[in-house]
């Protein structure tokens, strides 16, 4: 079997995996019930609607369900926190390659001095960045009447540019932080002594041979992040009042959303996801490993 077919198979599995588990979470509450004195397991009720919920996902064609979903801005909700995750994720792997790089070549003195920097931000919150934000936006507007950046989701119109900027900023750092480490590992490893010998320049010896081994590494902590960028947007649309996809979700649980719709919201969010995990693990597949790396 191909590669490509474990991944295809894996992904279908993961699948089915998941769907089975939105089943048994969702229906976990039928499943205990408090006595006088004890806690019973309501084991045959909490399997009937297990069951029921089963027997509603297999009519999904059911217009009833569908009928539902357009009461809610989907396509364009999805779009945006799609775009806003994209974007982010790609902002936050490019900005810390090239940081990590500028650290990993500077003269010792600065590179710790950078490093102690990245720990200090490593650690604010993202709740104080978001504030930060709109302190600096409020006060720009107060003081020079420039109206630079949109802040909320106000009109129809959504904001992009600091929404990136505060779901990005603690992935960034998390992710400058892992590479420095496993960089400075990396470094101290025979292939880069024996690269150095050879006469070949710093820059290279990093981009060329210390990336190479430490790409699936790197891909493996990029599963994280997207985690973490998502947890940021769900902060960043409650906060600047945005319509966005989480918005939507909640307005599902909060307005009498039934088990389909709710699983199909779970997947469209849950499908990007692991996907991105799939591309990434195809990806360091074909970049040789850290076992496999030679000079």
């Amino acid at each position: 079997m191909g590669e490509e077919m474990k991944v295809l198979l894996r992904f279908l599995i993961r699948i089915v995996l998941i769907l089975v588990s939105f089943l048994f979470v969702f229906n976990l509450p039928s499943l205990l019930g408090i006595g006088k004195d004890r806690v019973q397991l309501n084991v045959h009720t909490f399997w009937s609607y297990v069951s029921s919920d089963f027997q509603s996902l297999i009519t999904v064609n059911n217009p009833e369900y569908w009928e539902f979903l357009q009461t809610v801005d989907l396509a364009e909700s999805y779009r945006y926190t799609m775009a806003i995750l994209l974007l982010s994720l790609l902002l936050v792997t490019i900005l810390s390659v090239g940081i990590a790089v500028v650290v990993i070549v500077s003269p010792p003195k600065l590179r710790n001095l950078l490093k102690t920097i990245i720990n200090f931000f490593e650690g604010v919150p993202d709740l104080l960045i978001i504030f930060l934000f709109m302190f600096l936006v409020v006060t720009l507007y107060k003081t020079t009447g420039l109206k630079f950046l949109q802040l909320y989701g106000v009109f129809g119109k959504k904001p992009y540019f600091v929404p990136i900027m505060t779901v990005s900023f603690l992935p960034f750092f998390l992710m400058l932080q892992f590479l420095l480490k496993v960089i400075s590992d990396e470094e101290g490893q025979p292939y880069v002594e024996y690269a150095r010998a050879k006469g070949i320049g710093q820059v290279r010896v990093l981009i060329v041979h210390i990336f190479r081994h430490i790409f699936p590494l790197a891909i493996f902590q990029l599963r994280t992040i997207v985690w973490v960028l998502l947890s940021n947007i769900y902060l960043v649309e409650s906060i600047f009042n945005i319509n966005g996809f989480n918005q939507q979700l909640l307005n599902i649980i909060s307005f009498g959303g039934n088990i389909t719709t709710l699983v199909i919201f779970l997947l469209m969010l849950t499908i990007p996801l692991l996907t991105i995990e799939s591309i990434g693990w195809l990806l360091s597949r074909t970049v040789k490993g850290k076992e496999e790396a030679s000079i």
